[in-house]
């Protein structure tokens, strides 16, 4: 996708991105089969990725908030499901405090109540989010620009939510 070509390290058929001098990006993948590259738990994996100054309580936190009990954290990340896996991304993605997030097909995998929690959290994030994501809801949820990549490589550059994007497709077509 798009969102992989940027952060992925796929290269771009042309182009350039350029961000601000003060932006601070975080990426949640698609396919996160590579951000689990040794056998370790849950604690262990969330650890390295808090702040200075963040102790175990911070991560614990987070883990908790992310519906992990205190039985789970102790379960090695090798095991886990890829809902599960997308959630420890988001975790990431929380202790490391980015203010743009890129997330490409961040539900994907997920139940019911971690898209809803990840939306809610999403909801209150106070930075610039950019997401690919096939789930309509989660879509009329949070999205209120539209960047249409047409087939032809056309971009339709809407602004406004996502139902009045489908409204004025209708009106259009």
């Amino acid at each position: 996708t798009m969102l992989s070509k940027r952060f992925d390290g796929i290269a771009a058929d042309t182009g350039d991105v350029k961000w601000a001098e003060n932006a601070n990006v975080g990426v949640m993948p698609q396919d996160t089969s590579e951000c689990f590259p040794n056998d370790e738990n849950l604690i262990e994996w969330m650890t390295q990725w808090r702040k200075p100054g963040d102790d175990d309580q911070v991560v614990r936190g987070i883990l908790g908030r992310l519906l992990f009990s205190g039985d789970e954290i102790g379960k090695s990340v090798k095991v886990v499901s890829g809902g599960e896996k997308g959630r420890m991304i988001w975790g990431k993605l929380m202790l490391q405090k980015h203010n743009v997030l890129a997330m490409d097909e961040p539900t994907n995998h997920m139940d019911m109540e971690s898209i809803e929690s990840l939306q809610i959290a999403l909801e209150k994030f106070d930075g610039t989010l950019i997401f690919v994501s096939h789930d309509r809801e989660f879509v009329s949820a949070l999205a209120n620009r539209i960047l249409e990549i047409k087939p032809d490589g056309t971009i339709n550059d809407y602004s406004g939510t996502y139902e009045e994007y489908l409204r004025s497709q209708e009106l259009a077509g």
